[in-house]
């Protein structure tokens, strides 16, 4: 996070601290394998983009892949119509926040939750999709009609609390698809996003999934 945002990312070694408390000492690694990638800042705390975005894209740009580390603290009632706060909160475990992901509307389920490890922690694995809303303009002018500001809304990261209403909007279209790995480290849960906009390059993938690959947490 002393990295400005955008700001390009030599390849190597870098760590983030999902949630933003410099009293705990949870900190997670990953490596950057390429160049072109870059720190990002949206609604949500990017490893890499934080995740990064790619040479071929940031947010709002026709292509775009990024990797999201974060805790998450709630979710928005709706992604479309309603961004307030869920009302009571998502409750703190790894099931909640699973089960309340795949039953946000309008959100489509591509990829069932199952169980999934990552770096010796047990948790849930799903993936989801943007249906095919109805969208106006291109590109960073891009917006979902029929939304509140035009923005798709899901999960508040521990930096959206500004005020309710904040939550990750990177979407960039439909056919947008995020994969989520929800996982408990020792009473903190930790959330990693794998996202891409429709046609990305397969190269961009590759490297988006060898992120993923290297993520080794530090409790």
């Amino acid at each position: 996070m002393e990295i400005e945002p955008f700001a390009p990312l030599e390849p190597g070694t870098y760590f983030i601290d999902p949630d933003g408390d410099p009293a705990t000492a949870l900190r997670v690694v990953y490596q950057i394998p390429a160049e072109g990638w870059s720190m990002w800042i949206g609604a949500a705390k990017f490893a890499n983009q934080g995740t990064a975005c790619s040479a071929s894209g940031c947010p709002g740009n026709p292509s775009h892949v990024g990797v999201s580390i974060t805790t998450v603290t709630n979710l928005v009632s709706d992604g479309c119509r309603d961004h307030s706060w869920a009302d009571p909160p998502v409750g703190p475990s790894v099931d909640d926040l699973a089960e309340a992901l795949a039953d946000l509307a309008p959100f489509q389920v591509t990829a069932p939750t199952r169980d999934v490890t990552i770096d010796g922690y047990s948790g849930k694995h799903l993936e989801w999709t943007v249906p095919d809303l109805p969208v106006d303009g291109t590109g960073n002018d891009l917006r979902f009609t029929g939304c509140v500001e035009g923005n798709l809304k899901s999960w508040v990261g521990f930096i959206d609390t500004a005020e309710p209403g904040d939550a990750f909007y990177g979407y960039t279209g439909p056919g947008y698809r995020e994969e989520f790995w929800i996982v408990d480290v020792e009473g903190t849960r930790l959330m990693i996003a794998a996202e891409g906009s429709p046609g990305s390059p397969a190269e961009d993938l590759a490297e988006l999934r060898a992120i993923v690959d290297s993520v080794r947490i530090e409790p």
